[in-house]
């Protein structure tokens, strides 16, 4: 089982936004990275989508998913870190991306593909009736909204569609949304507003001949030549007076630059993109390129196409690389003419090369199988080369609790006292208490920051789930060989993602003790006092039968660390694990005593089974738990399914002789994520019949409201077990 870590990069690869261009980066670093160097990502949103595919999907040809790329499992696949926040501005001096939400990302070379948004210029919008296209990520959930809410003001009448813009992305759009409006089964018209005098400006007279044709025959009604000067509830105003009603407009212009660029202090073009030299360098000191519609190339007239994004992708790849190497960059020669291809909705396509035109269904034919072969590249996840497989991080990496408890068993041989809950009660010789606790483990992210936060959490939960405050802490970190600047970067993100999460707890980080070790790892010893007195603190020992059993986060953390590590962990699914493992769990436990709650404990390592075994043993009891209760993460059922576990999961199974199960129950995700270890897990509350009610209206409009999953019986046996029903 592979332990161990290489050193830490010297240089810092940074890609901002993962569009055509830098996702081409992205793909390259799988097959052959930069010598001493790391690579990250920052984007707004943990899925990027290829908007060529987009009209496809609306009219009904193509799935979602089809035109998304996944950014988390994308980048865990090549070893690249991905930060999802906004970026704030550059710091061309000192080589630092400052975020909204983190801090600040420092860089050796930048490449910059931030993509365009459609422009508003001359046009006043006095309505939430307008849709923009981007960003396109939402754009089909936002579409769907909007549609129903049109659909509720119309009643029995036609829905009016108005589609502002004639470029090829709105002449899809208005070809394509005929299968989107089909699905709602009510009558619908669907009409075109351009400035430009003809639709498609720039494509040759017959390409542009045969999408007319088809616009007409599908009913779709055009105006060109009248620019939009004010858009309301009562539809478009054009600059001649004329109103076109509309119920729904779909904006989808001429390109224009994000408002971000503006915000970077990097040179700009007369429209406002970023300016770069034939290198797509950026025309100013410090090492940043500028790709796809972000730059403009100013000894060039090109327009924003797609196309162009794509092909510029290998010769960034080569100047990247020469610019950390000191060696001249190469120039992009952009293509005078290049293939369009024009999906018509109908199963046909229009397509133009080299002075001509064609249509028909075998062009839609091409045009799928040149947008599929683009998509597979950036598709596909499969794990880097590697010997050894990977430990699993977070409390997958711990020791297995049948080891632990017969070592802990052996040197509490013949001590006096009880035994006591995972924090320590340390009563002090000068008066008054102290509880404290410690835990550490191998970073499971790539993001030090985010890992730093995790690991301030995770460590004071025990301290949480007793009810104590938390007041400071110690931090044990081990960090990679590697230059010096390297572990000062990791080490100073950990600490700040650690201090956000102490700092939000009222503690304070007040020393600790740093190694060189053979991978990242970090914990804290925490210290804390209880709140009240040291008799109302939360035990393991103070379950009652009768008490209701509540758990107030899913399961399920384990397996989606481990799925990540083999990139199989999908963006939408990792987004709701990070926000999970990130929830604070105070207010559980500082509630307690309005609902007479006495025993709690914290779902960590050992998983729920193990960790509510520990509570029977301390107070004598049984339990019944309803299996099909236990709330389980998104995605975390597939992965169970699949075969991924923890590596801690089967040492954590060494309890199953005192599980009492039906023979049925063994099937299905939550029998096995009883035993997966969780990294920031939650509470396991143990409130009494009489609390109940309150308690859940306490607490339902928590983000994750407490779950009720069985309840404290007497203890029958022997020993204490876990019944299943």
């Amino acid at each position: 089982m592979k332990s161990s870590e290489p050193p830490l990069p010297s240089r810092q690869v940074v890609l901002l936004g993962v569009g055509h261009t830098n996702a081409h980066i992205v793909r390259m670093w799988k097959m052959q990275p930069f010598v001493d160097a790391a690579l990250t990502c920052i984007s707004d949103r943990t899925v990027a989508t290829y908007s060529g595919m987009l009209p496809a999907v609306l009219a009904q040809q193509n799935t979602p998913s089809d035109m998304q790329i996944d950014l988390v499992r994308l980048c865990a696949s090549v070893g690249a870190r991905l930060i999802v926040d906004d970026v704030t501005s550059i710091d061309q001096q000192q080589r630092l991306i400052h975020l909204a939400d983190r801090p600040p990302v420092p860089f050796d070379v930048l490449s910059i593909g931030v993509g365009s948004v459609p422009t508003t210029a001359g046009t006043e919008m006095a309505t939430s009736r307008v849709l923009k296209i981007k960003p396109m990520q939402t754009f089909l959930p936002r579409l769907e909204e909007a549609v129903t809410a049109a659909l509720q003001r119309r009643g029995d009448q036609p829905l009016r569609v108005v589609v502002a813009g004639s470029g090829v992305a709105g002449t899809e759009i208005a070809f394509c949304l005929r299968g989107f409006l089909d699905l709602f089964g009510h009558p619908y018209q669907i009409q075109m507003v351009t400035r430009s005098r003809e639709i498609l400006s720039g494509a040759i007279p017959s390409f542009r001949r045969r999408a007319e044709e088809q616009l007409d025959a599908a009913g779709i009604a055009v105006t060109t030549g009248k620019p939009v000067i004010r858009v309301d509830d009562d539809g478009l105003h054009l600059n001649d007076g004329q109103l076109v009603p509309a119920d729904l407009v779909i904006w989808a212009t001429g390109a224009t630059p994000p408002p971000l660029l503006k915000k970077l202090g990097l040179p700009l073009t007369d429209r406002g993109f970023l300016a770069t030299d034939s290198t797509l360098r950026v025309t100013s000191a410090a090492p940043i390129f500028a790709v796809g519609d972000t730059g403009t190339i100013v000894t060039e007239k090109l327009p924003k196409a797609g196309v162009y994004a794509v092909r510029q992708g290998p010769v960034l790849w080569q100047n990247l690389e020469r610019e950390l190497n000191r060696q001249r960059l190469l120039a992009y020669e952009p293509q005078r003419s290049f293939l369009k291809l024009l999906n018509t909705g109908d199963g046909s396509a229009i397509g133009e090369l080299r002075g001509f035109s064609f249509s028909g269904t075998w062009v839609k034919r091409w045009k799928d199988f040149v947008d599929g072969r683009f998509m597979k590249m950036y598709q596909t996840f499969e794990a880097m080369d590697d010997d050894e497989p990977m430990q699993c991080r977070g409390c997958g990496c711990k020791l297995g609790g049948d080891v632990l408890s017969s070592v802990v068993s052996a040197v509490a041989a013949g001590s006096e006292g009880p035994a006591l809950d995972d924090a320590a009660v340390l009563p002090l010789q000068s008066g008054g208490t102290v509880v404290a606790s410690t835990d550490f483990f191998t970073s499971p992210f790539r993001d030090a920051w985010l890992s730093g936060r995790v690991a301030a959490l995770h460590s004071a939960s025990d301290l949480v789930a007793m009810g104590a405050s938390v007041n400071a802490a110690l931090a044990n970190v081990v960090l990679p060989e590697g230059p010096t600047h390297s572990q000062q970067q990791v080490f100073a993100d950990l600490m700040a993602g650690a201090r956000r999460e102490f700092e939000a707890m009222g503690a304070t980080v007040a020393g600790g003790h740093t190694i060189v070790g053979p991978r990242l790892e970090i914990g804290f010893t925490v210290f804390g006092e209880p709140q009240s007195s040291v008799n109302a603190l939360l035990c393991k020992a103070n379950l009652r039968a009768g008490d209701r059993l509540y758990l107030t986060k899913p399961l399920g953390i384990g397996v989606l660390l481990a799925a990540h590590m083999r990139q199989e962990c999908r963006a939408a699914d990792f987004e709701v694990l990070v926000a999970t493992m990130l929830e604070h769990q105070s207010q559980y436990a500082a509630a307690a005593s309005q609902f007479d709650i006495r025993a709690a404990t914290d779902v960590t390592g050992f998983g729920l089974a193990g960790h509510l075994l520990e509570m029977l043993d301390a107070s004598e009891m049984s339990a019944h738990l309803k299996l099909a209760s236990v709330p389980l993460l998104p995605g975390a059922a597939a992965a169970l399914d699949a075969g991924i576990e923890s590596t801690l999961a089967p040492g954590n199974r060494h309890v199953q002789n005192r599980i009492v199960r039906a023979a049925d129950l063994k099937v299905g995700a939550e029998y096995p994520a009883l035993f997966d270890p969780q990294t920031c897990g939650g509470l396991l509350l143990a409130v009494p019949p009489a609390g109940v009610t309150a308690f859940e209206q306490k607490f339902a409009d928590a983000t994750c409201p407490p779950v009720f999953i069985g309840k404290v019986t007497p203890c029958d046996t022997n020993e204490p077990q876990l019944h299943l029903g």
